[in-house]
């Protein structure tokens, strides 16, 4: 007798038939999500020095505008994870619109230093909801070989908003003003929030609800427990704690006033050259992705690698005899640098793979934490280090930069560490 013929689910079907429409038309909708929250993760980057002179605060007191929104971003990311398991990708997502955009008005009207660091703080939150919300909407529509790729394209794509908040946005600055620049974006975020909710479906109509939300029996605490116990957690979480902060540190707050006031390179070369890793990572994150689709057992040396990379590089930058390093090597950093986002998209590649599909939020959350917590002790060192190498000087001079840029090499070394250490139960 012959064994009836399963029928084939949502998934089964777009992956011999191909995807759905619906399946291109909710991922565009996250990704542009994702320009959005990467352009206002970003927006500080350049306006560092003018926010400054705006607030009349020092390094120590700049850096905290980035460490707090890192330190929200990397406190929510659980959260987050547990929450877009339950209730969905298109609900987060355009709640992530609405806090961001609020956070952004905050920013943009404010003259205290309190108001706005909660509105940066606002930012990190509505930041935090995006990524995971978009990888759980790609696991839940497309099939499992397409995934790792679509992922590098929404960092690929995303990235058009951290080049749109280099030196389009300082140019904006100059020309423009604070207010009216940050007002502006606050406006484009909240009115992105009525496309997100029109456009994005969470998942294909015959795999809800079981297999996106779970067991209706499971808590938020013990779905929490059974993703981190999970070994590929642990590896994705130190993967991400290692590779993610050098580029988030340069990009987000350290890189502009290295190069302008360590490096004496004028304000547009700065700006162009703080959009290199941008660059990079759109160039190579396909290829990436192809990689940790067809080629998993090359993660982790490309992890190591690139790693030494950015270490060897950094050291020829500063201890470059005399003042400045020349262009070219600061160019090459950048460069290495950019590196440093398609890779970080590994440990959420391994995160997810050894996930079931409806502890993807969860482990991806775990997992994120791991590159924003490195970022934000690596941008309160470097801060610290310039105030106490300041001193009463009104500017950080190079030699003050090349110490406090270094402290970097302390996360490195201890992420290499953990990774190690964290990688041989699994074998992934």
């Amino acid at each position: 007798m012959t064994a009836p013929k399963k029928r084939k689910t949502r998934m089964e079907k777009a992956a011999s038939l191909g995807i759905p429409a619906r399946a291109w038309v909710s991922w565009g909708a996250a990704a542009l999500t994702y320009v959005i929250a990467i352009f206002n993760r970003g927006s500080l980057g350049v306006a560092g020095p003018m926010a400054a002179d705006r607030l009349g605060i020092d390094a120590t007191a700049l850096s905290s505008f980035a460490a707090v929104q890192l330190a929200v971003f990397a406190a929510t990311q659980v959260p987050v994870g547990l929450v877009v398991d339950r209730y969905g990708p298109r609900t987060m997502l355009t709640a992530s619109l609405a806090v961001m955009a609020a956070g952004q008005a905050m920013v943009a009207g404010s003259h205290s230093f309190a108001l706005v660091l909660t509105g940066r703080a606002l930012l990190g939150c509505g930041d935090a909801m995006v990524m995971i919300s978009v990888l759980r909407l790609i696991t839940s529509w497309f099939p499992p070989a397409r995934i790792p790729i679509l992922a590098q394209v929404t960092i690929m794509v995303g990235t058009a908003g951290g080049l749109a908040a280099a030196p389009p946005l300082s140019a904006a600055l100059r020309a423009f003003g604070w207010e009216r620049v940050f007002f502006s974006s606050a406006l484009a975020t909240a009115f992105m929030t009525v496309g997100v909710w029109v456009s994005v479906r969470n998942a294909p109509e015959e795999d809800t609800p079981s297999a996106i939300r779970g067991s209706s029996t499971e808590t938020l605490r013990t779905a929490l427990g059974a993703a981190w116990r999970q070994p590929a957690t642990a590896v994705g979480l130190w993967l991400m704690f290692t590779v993610h902060f050098p580029v988030q540190v340069f990009v987000l707050l350290w890189g502009y006033p290295f190069l302008t006031q360590g490096q004496g390179v004028s304000a547009a070369t700065a700006s162009y050259l703080v959009a290199v890793p941008l660059v990079v990572t759109m160039a190579l994150g396909p290829v990436f992705g192809i990689i940790s689709a067809r080629r998993s057992h090359w993660r982790l040396p490309l992890i190591l690698t690139i790693t030494c990379a950015t270490t060897v590089t950094w050291a020829a930058v500063l201890l470059w005899p005399g003042e400045h390093a020349p262009l070219a090597l600061l160019f090459l950093l950048t460069a290495v640098l950019g590196l440093c986002n398609p890779a970080a998209v590994f440990g959420l590649d391994i995160a997810r793979s050894g996930s079931p599909p409806h502890r993807v939020g969860a482990a991806s959350g775990i997992a994120n934490i791991g590159g924003y917590t490195a970022a934000l002790l690596a941008m309160m060192l470097i801060g610290a280090a310039l105030d106490h190498r300041q001193g009463t000087a009104a500017t950080p001079d190079h030699a003050d930069f090349r110490v406090a840029m270094a402290t970097q090499l302390v996360l490195q070394v201890l992420g290499v560490s953990l990774l190690l250490r964290s990688r041989s139960p699994s074998r992934d």
